[in-house]
This record gives structure tokens, C-alpha cells and sequence, in this order.
């Protein structure tokens, strides 16, 4: 069967892909996003209750973007009446008296424009006693979470309502034409001058040849119901202990449990539909480990529940948001996970400035195919 024709079909129904379809309807593109699941999905990285948005970032230009999308997440909100950016600050602590990570993250925060305050040991006994092994802090106080299936869920309705629709529940399928591209979906043909490929860790399914630098890997979270209340928000801030690889998010007493998850790179995966009831080797001891140490909680007292996410992944953290080399009028736009959801509200706008040859500062060669073939394990983000 053949479908309709479209200007712009995008293959994935998660924040990059739905970022970039709702970027196209309001630049007045006919757009059709597929997706093999419902949108929101409940396995892809795009679905949960939170996730961190910062601008403390090694590199500055991350740091430029994550502080532009911040405002692209409160146009979103006045948008749809909804709340999706709860800027509770992000806290960056530290076990050590001194820490050059940290004192890397202030100085590239600042260059790129971020608000950030240092917290020394009498300060943070004062204003976050719930950090007992902690030295030193770095707090962003404009950083916060967001509530990432409600930002999907909103994302796609004001994609909707610029004329975007919708085929999911079928795996796609993309092939070259005479002219342009066709998107099989089932038994169902669609065609559009151009494609972009957001299937985040499907990705490989769809394309082969990103195996040799996209990646994913399974990372654990560990959610604690009942902690007290210098636990919750707005008391407890979303935090990360960067020695440890743990953050987190506080507790919202009838929504979420205190969240702990770890930011560990593990070894890769091959299926990216694997049971996300499980969780790596070794991460429920360590979590409770965690717990103990920093926050003097008995993890037992407090009903913990586990879950996992899927990172997906290139070699240097980077996106890949670049034009396929061999397959004219397919752009990638993958590699996001885990710290791309923040730039959800902007990132449509960088790709879709790239497919109509718009020059701009916001893409940089780091997203460029050559880069991701070549990087080489830089890890200088996180």
C-alpha cells in the first residue's frame, strides 16, 4: 500500500524526535512521526518521572544550549499549562576537600553563562545537612528536573496541533527512492524529501553501520516511598555526588519516591528491548550503600522498588546530529541519552536549521558524522 507524501517523516516518537516534528509543523511542514511504540513509550529513554536539567557541563557549548533550553522548556509550559520545569536547583557535592571536577564544571559554567554558588562544609552542614559525607558543593540554583513523560506527552500536543501526525504501534523500515525517501511502516509506504532518524537506541535496528560507535548500556534507579520529609521537596534538591556516579531527585510525597540512580557507563547491550524491571550487576547493593553512607537511610524502612533506563550512546557523549553519508535526505539525530532530554525544547530547532542549511551556533562540528566515527572516549561532559 502506499501512503501519503510528506515534507518531513521522523522515525521515533521520543523528545529529539518530537522536539524536531514540532519545530517542522511550526516552520509549516507536513510531518509524520512514527514510532514502533506508543507515544510516550514506556521503554524508550524519553519516558519517567524525571529528568535532570543543568547547565554545568565541561564543555561551554553544552552549557550555551542546556541555558537556552531552560527558557524553551517555560515557552513550552505557558504553551500547554503545564508544569514540566521544577527548577529545585541542582546541587553538585563532593566527599573531598577539594575537587578539580568540580572546580572545572564552575569555571565552564560560568563562561557559558550559568548562575552557580560555591558551598563550603559550614554552608552545606546549614542549608543541606541531608549530604553527611559531604566537603564542598557547587549549586546551580536555576538547574532543576523535568517531569519528562509529561514533557513528551505535551510536546506531542502542540505538534498536533501544528498539523503533525502520528502512525505508531509498527516497526518502520527506511529505504531510498527515485526521489527522496520512503518510510515502510507495516504494510504501508510513506514518502517525504526528507527523513530523520531519532529511533535513539533502535537506531542500529534501523542502521547497522552505527554499531561501531553507538552504544548502549543498562543503568539502574532505585525508588524509596515514605523518606522523611527533609527528604522531599522542596527541602531535598535534585543532587549528583560525581565521586560516587549517584544522583538523584527528591521525594514528592503521593507522586514519586526519593530517587537514586547512578550515572556508571556498563557494559554494552545488544537488545535494546530488555526487561527494564532489572537492573545491572551489583547496583541494589550499591545503591543502598549509597543510601546509608550519604543519607543515613535504612533503604529496608522505605518499601524500594527498582527500575532501569537505557543509555544510548556514542563514544564521546556527543550527539550525533548529522545528515547519513551515503543516503541522501536522511538525517541522524541520535546519541542522547543520558543527558540529552534537557535540550528537548531547542534541539528540533538545531536540526531543523541544519536540514534547511540555516547557519547557526547552536550546531557544532562535535555533532558531525566524522566526529562521531572518530571520537575516541573523551567523557568530558558529565
Amino acid at each position: 500500500m502506499t501512503g501519503d507524501h510528506f515534507d518531513l517523516i521522523v522515525v521515533g516518537g521520543g523528545v529529539f524526535g518530537l522536539s524536531t516534528a514540532l519545530e517542522a509543523g511550526r516552520r509549516r511542514r507536513t510531518v509524520l512521526v512514527v514510532d514502533r511504540g506508543t507515544v510516550p513509550n514506556p521503554i524508550a529513554a524519553s519516558f519517567g518521572p524525571s529528568r535532570k536539567i543543568r547547565s554545568t557541563y565541561l564543555d561551554s557549548h553544552y552549557t550555551r544550549l542546556a541555558l537556552e533550553a531552560m527558557e524553551g522548556w517555560r515557552r513550552i509550559e505557558a504553551e500547554t499549562s503545564t508544569e514540566l520545569y521544577v527548577a529545585d536547583g541542582n546541587l553538585n557535592v563532593s566527599d573531598k576537600e577539594t575537587d578539580v571536577h568540580l572546580e572545572q564544571l564552575a569555571v565552564s559554567a560560568r563562561r557559558g553563562g550559568a548562575k552557580v554558588r560555591w558551598l563550603d562544609i559550614a554552608e552545606l552542614r546549614r542549608e543541606f545537612p541531608q549530604f553527611r559525607p559531604g566537603r564542598r558543593a557547587l549549586l546551580e540554583e536555576e538547574a532543576g528536573f523535568l517531569r519528562a513523560t509529561d514533557c513528551v506527552a505535551a510536546l506531542r500536543r502542540l505538534a498536533e496541533q501544528h498539523g503533525v501526525r502520528f502512525a505508531t504501534g509498527q516497526d518502520a523500515a527506511v529505504e531510498p527512492a527515485t526521489e527522496g525517501v520512503t518510510v515502510r511502516v507495516g504494510t504501508v509506504r510513506y514518502h517525504a524529501s526528507q527523513v530523520v532518524v531519532a529511533a535513539g537506541g533502535w537506531s542500529k535496528r534501523l542502521f547497522p553501520e552505527l554499531g561501531a560507535a553507538l552504544w548502549q548500556c543498562q543503568q539502574g534507579i532505585m525508588y524509596l516511598d515514605g523518606v522523611p520529609e527533609e527528604f522531599c521537596r522542596p527541602r531535598f534538591p535534585p543532587y549528583s555526588a560525581p565521586t560516587t556516579g549517584f544522583y538523584g531527585f527528591p521525594a514528592e510525597p503521593g507522586r514519586v519516591g526519593l530517587k537514586v540512580a547512578r550515572h556508571l557507563v556498563t557494559d554494552p547491550i545488544d537488545d535494546p528491548d530488555f526487561d527494564r524491571r532489572t537492573t545491572p550487576d551489583g547496583f541494589v547493593a550499591e545503591a543502598e550503600r549509597f543510601v546509608r553512607d550519604w543519607f543515613g537511610l535504612d533503604p529496608a524502612r522505605y518499601r524500594p522498588s527498582f527500575d532501569s533506563c537505557m543509555y544510548n550512546l556514542s563514544s564521546s557523549n556527543d550527539f550525533l546530529l548529522d545528515f547519513h553519508p551515503s543516503l541522501p535526505g536522511v538525517f541522524l539525530a541520535t546519541a542522547g541519552s543520558g543527558h540529552g532530554f534537557k535540550f528537548g525544547s531547542i534541539l528540533g530547532t538545531v536540526v531543523m536549521d541544519r536540514l534547511d542549511g540555516l547557519a547557526s551556533e547552536r550546531w557544532s562540528p562535535q555533532f558531525s558524522y566524522a566526529s562521531f566515527l572518530t571520537a575516541s572516549g573523551r567523557s568530558r561532559l558529565l
